[in-house]
């Protein structure tokens, strides 16, 4: 028996098999989740964290891309184009040799782009939408930290 995926546990009450049981109908941490679940509910609605979702999505979606696009372009011109790649473009360094370091700084740049967009276009939005939650929280009289 999966104890855990049906909401049982022998260490809490309850002996073989019988469900855990809170003290009381209205336990405090049965209102807490039960809020918690209704402020998830409202969040996912909220047109801001829509926008917020969308932006994230639209922002990794494009540098996964790049990154994807970068990647393959090696690789296939690695296995097909042979003769390209082995064109020496200083000393022994050939384009392919150049390519390959290229895979790390393409990296470390749309690492670097992904901070500095998040930064402009993500972290403001959130930041705001964290702060409208957690206001709506104080005045449901519950302490957010």
């Amino acid at each position: 028996m999966v104890e855990y995926m049906e909401g049982t546990s022998r260490r809490r009450g309850g002996g073989s098999g019988e469900p855990y049981r809170a003290s009381g109908t209205g336990s405090a941490h049965g209102r807490t989740e039960a809020d918690m679940a209704h402020a998830c509910e409202r969040m996912s609605v909220d047109p801001r964290f829509v926008k917020l979702r969308r932006r994230f999505a639209l922002q990794a979606g494009f540098l996964v891309g790049t990154f994807l696009l970068g990647y393959l372009s090696y690789l296939l011109l690695s296995a097909f184009a042979r003769d390209f790649m082995s064109v020496r473009i200083i000393g022994p360094v050939n384009v392919a040799l150049a390519m390959g370091i290229g895979q790390f700084l393409l990296t470390f740049v749309l690492a670097w782009a992904f901070g500095r967009l998040s930064a402009r276009s993500i972290d403001p939005l959130a930041e705001e939408i964290r702060e409208r939650a957690r206001a709506e929280d104080a005045l449901d009289g519950r302490v957010v930290g």
